[in-house]
């Protein structure tokens, strides 16, 4: 983008930028119009010498959005007995609680549950143990995938490498 700048460091071409509209000010402290851009950290520098974000503040950036997918993933819902249940903090509590209470409940005792989606499953004791398995099962896959994914950011040398590695509903695997 052309703005009124001043070249302040020869050699890296770090620059001096005038943002207002005050055209004859900038002149007249020796500024002229050229092509310049913003790097990362916010300084300006001449079109095509701006320094590019270090790889490792990359990954670190990249490790921060693959734990927010997993997290969303984890707690957005998972598969048994052909129904969605919800696997947030408080569902993740509740199923625990009732299939510890069932246990203790008269044989043939069923509790009605809510799915995710409003519909109601009639679930026994031994039904409410396997939720629980499928919920520690899907919390282990979502956190097996985002560390094969951390150690795909271990590996990446390069900012394009970094950007190619995303959370999709697709298995991770160790490269």
């Amino acid at each position: 983008m052309k703005k009124y700048a001043k070249i302040i460091n020869e050699e890296t071409k770090l620059c001096e930028v005038g943002l207002g509209t005050n055209s004859a000010f900038y002149q007249s402290i020796g500024m002229t119009e050229m092509e310049v851009e913003q790097a990362y950290n916010g300084s300006w520098y001449v079109k095509g010498y701006a320094p590019e974000k270090p790889v490792e503040e990359l990954k670190v950036e990249k490790r921060a959005e693959i734990n927010k997918a997993r997290d969303a993933a984890e707690q957005g819902g998972f598969e048994y007995m052909g129904k969605i249940f919800d696997s947030d903090q408080v569902s993740a509590q509740r199923i625990s609680m009732a299939a510890q209470a069932m246990a203790l409940a008269p044989e043939g005792t069923t509790i009605t549950w809510t799915c995710q989606d409003n519909s109601t499953i009639d679930l026994t004791a031994q039904e409410l143990v396997g939720l629980v398995v499928a919920l520690a099962e899907w919390s282990n896959t979502c956190h097996q995938k985002a560390t094969a994914l951390k150690a795909q950011i271990d590996a990446a040398e390069t900012a394009e490498e970094l950007e190619n590695i995303t959370w999709d509903d697709k298995p991770a695997t160790l490269s």
